[in-house]
């Protein structure tokens, strides 16, 4: 599966796709929210997980230029952040996410999000 990873952390770039990547799928990485703009015009990503706190352009203002894209509107976007209280949860959905995923996380927990993700 073609997965597009946005945070400003490298570390957890790195991590994130070393994972994924060891499970078989195909991943993307950028770390702000202008680069997964241009991707998500040029690519279709079946599953994306999306920081919200990012410099420049956060998550919710990258979320709806994603969902502005022909190629990924209907993608299965994944609110991937450290905002882990009911209100946030809350919050993110209301704006448009698919889900969300809390930061830090295990990795059996992590697959999980994208068992779920690659479900829908």
């Amino acid at each position: 599966m073609d997965i597009l990873i946005v945070d400003d952390k490298n570390d957890i770039l790195t991590l994130v796709k070393t994972i994924f990547e060891f499970e078989g799928n195909s991943v993307t990485t950028c770390n702000n929210g202008f680069s997964a703009v241009d991707l998500c015009r040029k690519k279709k990503f079946p599953v994306i997980f999306l920081d919200l706190m990012m410099e420049g352009k956060d998550g919710y203002s990258t979320l709806k230029d994603i969902r502005q894209t022909e190629a990924n509107k209907e993608s299965y976007i994944i609110a991937l952040t450290a905002k882990a209280y009911a209100s946030d949860v809350k919050e993110v959905l209301e704006q448009g996410f698919n889900s969300h995923f809390a930061k830090p996380f295990r990795v059996n927990d992590l697959l999980e999000k994208l068992k779920e993700a690659s479900s829908h």
